[in-house]
């Protein structure tokens, strides 16, 4: 294997983080005795799933955040397998590896910023705007697993990327 298998191990790595976050609970609030988890499509509270389309949320409420955070997040898996192949070109010496570096290294950094962005946003937006003085973390609620894995596949998609240019510039 060439030099790069641990930019591969860390975009996969990246890769499993944001999906993960996609299908993960990314707010949760203990209250009363119920437990709800707050997913990108449905909430889950006392055991009981409902679509967040069945709630009545309209476009203009909290579920345009949900579907904003959960666009991010594709956008950002999608950028994560552009970058993979990238790092797979130079890794197995598959393409030209100049051109297989810079594609790797662009679309890391790519998923970096979407996989950073999506979690300030929901943070910002989500419940700031739903709860008003609550806030995102409070005695009864704060993040959940998922918000978490999106800021450390984005670090790590940074990491990940950073050598990619340093061999394009050799």
């Amino acid at each position: 294997m060439r030099k790069g298998g641990a930019a591969l191990i860390g975009m996969i790595l990246a890769l499993v983080f944001i999906l993960i976050g996609l299908f993960g609970s990314w707010y949760t609030i203990s209250y009363l005795g119920i437990d709800a988890n707050y997913y990108l499509t449905k909430a889950e509270m006392g055991g009981i799933s409902i679509d967040y389309g069945d709630m009545g949320l309209q476009m203009g409420d909290s579920k345009a955040i949900f579907d904003n955070t959960m666009y991010m997040t594709i956008i950002a898996l999608i950028f994560a397998i552009i970058a993979l192949i990238g790092i797979l070109g130079v890794v197995f010496n598959f393409g030209n590896i100049k051109t297989m570096s810079m594609v790797g290294g662009i679309f890391g950094i790519l998923t970096f910023i979407l996989a950073i962005v999506a979690p300030l946003y929901f943070m910002t937006s989500a419940f700031l705007e739903s709860y008003g003085d609550v806030g995102f973390w409070s005695e009864y609620g704060g993040p959940g697993y998922a918000w978490y894995l999106m800021i450390i596949a984005a670090i790590i998609a940074l990491i990940s990327s950073i050598p990619l240019f340093k061999k394009q510039a050799a």
